[in-house]
């Protein structure tokens, strides 16, 4: 059974229409009129679409499979991702804060009220800049675009907005170039909270540890952002140092894991053998009180960094932590 949920006038109507049309794309179905045209825009673990069609153009986002446990949760409570996304939109359209005109949500129970299936719809919303990636991995800092995004993630934090994924993909923006002026916006809106106070420091830095990679990246984006905030740079700087050190060595074993599958074809268990071997060669050397075995333990963890470990290592913070040979970054 599908339910419709939406804040335009039109919207059941509207929303049933564009349901029809992603069933019958994802059906395969040759049936679709010849005046939809549906576009994949990514896909993993959702699938977000760009569909223009004579109702209009929009974007509709398809919320992944769920675990049955799951299933059963978000239906019961009525807490889908979906309608988590457009009550989030709502509420930061309230502050003042962009993000994609939301139309509504639609979702699938099941018979027991379960949550088979979601889907989020919004305006489609052309960006000059679809992914900071680039930003936040290369050493090049946009001066201009960095002190921006730095002024509207303090008027976030001002504001006691959190986005819990607050990555370089959720962040998208309209340059422009007239004005030179950039407008940033809010995306993937289903994990947020609100406080109602502004958010301390230590809240601040931990929302900002997984945007930018690059220490170049890091240190300009503290920099501005202090600014933006009136705090002292040579606090908020370190701190932000810190927790993306913190933040990049927590997820470093799960990217390499990826690193491995992808250029070596390693399967899973084969990569975690290895990697808990090389753990037991660094708590042995740390342990051990016998240089010549420290230098061999330290060469063998070094061998392994630079095979597996090095390319994901994005801030080098394991090698100057651990002493090993490393290439630099540029």
């Amino acid at each position: 059974m599908l339910r419709y949920h939406s804040i335009v006038p039109e919207g059941e109507a509207l929303l049933t229409q564009l349901l029809g049309y992603i069933h019958l794309h994802e059906g395969g179905s040759s049936e679709l009129p010849p005046a939809v045209h549906i576009t994949e825009i990514y896909r993993g673990r959702n699938v977000l679409y760009r569909v223009e069609c004579p109702e209009g153009d929009f974007t509709i986002k398809h919320f992944g499979r769920l675990s049955l446990l799951r299933r059963l949760y978000y239906g019961w409570t009525n807490s889908s991702k979906a309608r988590r996304s457009l009550l989030n939109a709502v509420q930061l359209l309230a502050y003042g804060i962009a993000t994609p005109e939301p139309i509504g949500y639609a979702e699938e129970r099941s018979a027991l009220g379960g949550l088979e299936d979601s889907y989020y719809v919004t305006r489609y919303l052309a960006f000059t800049g679809a992914d900071l990636q680039h930003e936040a991995r290369s050493g090049e800092v946009n001066e201009s675009l960095t002190r921006a995004l730095a002024t509207f993630l303090a008027e976030l934090h001002e504001c006691g907005i959190v986005h819990e994924d607050l990555s370089p993909g959720n962040i998208p923006y309209i340059y422009d170039r007239a004005k030179e002026e950039y407008t940033f916006m809010l995306v993937d809106l289903n994990r947020m909270h609100f406080t109602a106070t502004p958010l301390s420091l230590r809240a601040s830095i931990r929302n900002l540890d997984r945007l930018f990679a690059h220490p170049r990246a890091t240190e300009a984006l503290g920099r501005a952002y202090a600014e933006a905030r009136g705090w002292d740079p040579a606090v908020v700087q370190p701190a932000l140092e810190a927790a993306c050190d913190s933040f990049w060595l927590h997820r470093l074993p799960k990217l390499a894991l990826r690193y491995a599958q992808r250029a070596e074809g390693m399967s899973a268990p084969t990569f975690l053998r290895h990697y808990n071997a090389y753990l037991r060669w660094r708590r042995l050397r740390h342990l051990c009180p016998i240089g010549s075995w420290q230098r061999a333990l330290h060469a063998r963890e070094s061998a392994f960094y630079t095979r597996y470990l090095e390319v994901e290592d994005v801030r080098r913070a394991l090698a100057k932590r651990e002493n090993y040979p490393h290439t630099p970054l540029s």
